[in-house]
């Protein structure tokens, strides 16, 4: 093994804040046609709506609004303005944010909005389902979990290990939240 790899460590992986991207972006068909760049500056979006909420950023309607320029994002992502404008068009197309302008060389009031549940997709037992709910009867799971992908079978019938939180240090995670705050 090369010397100069920096393994992690069991209890190390909680010490890095993470970007959350709905998994929905890319496996819903709406969605399929966003760009990486769209779908990670969602994400982004999204981290920054928390703050938003921390700061009571809402308006007349109680709308939480955030601000993000384009200049921020060009920086953080090392992108042009051109690919920028097309990741905010590209979800702005989608209707997963709303931008209101404040003109006056103000940034837009950037709107996240919800992401539409509703898709098509095959049922093998009865042709095309359009649902709006996630009824537990209609998915199939996908065991995003599971260890040994190339398993053939096996004398165990289920795919799920259990977790073991033994000798796990809870106050760190709430230690981890309180920086965040």
């Amino acid at each position: 093994m090369n010397e100069n790899l920096q393994l992690f460590k069991a209890n190390e992986v909680l010490q890095y804040k993470f970007i959350t991207v709905p998994k929905e972006l890319f496996v819903n068909p709406k969605y399929s046609h966003l760009s990486s760049d769209s779908k990670l500056l969602y994400g982004f979006i999204l981290d920054r709506f928390h703050l938003s909420i921390q700061n009571n950023w809402k308006d007349e309607n109680d709308n939480i609004y955030l601000i993000f320029t384009r200049r921020d994002i060009q920086t953080l992502f090392h992108l042009s303005d051109k690919t920028v404008t097309k990741a905010f068009k590209e979800l702005s197309d989608c209707n997963l944010i709303y931008e209101k302008k404040q003109g006056r060389n103000k940034p837009n009031l950037i709107y996240p909005c919800k992401i539409d549940f509703e898709w098509s997709r095959k049922n093998y037992d009865s042709g095309l389902v359009k649902s709006t709910t996630l009824e537990s009867e209609n998915l199939r799971p996908n065991n995003t979990n599971n260890k040994n992908t190339n398993r053939v079978k096996s004398k165990h019938t289920s795919n799920f290990e259990q977790r073991s939180y033994e000798g796990f240090d809870f106050n760190t995670l709430l230690a981890n939240y309180k920086e965040i705050i």
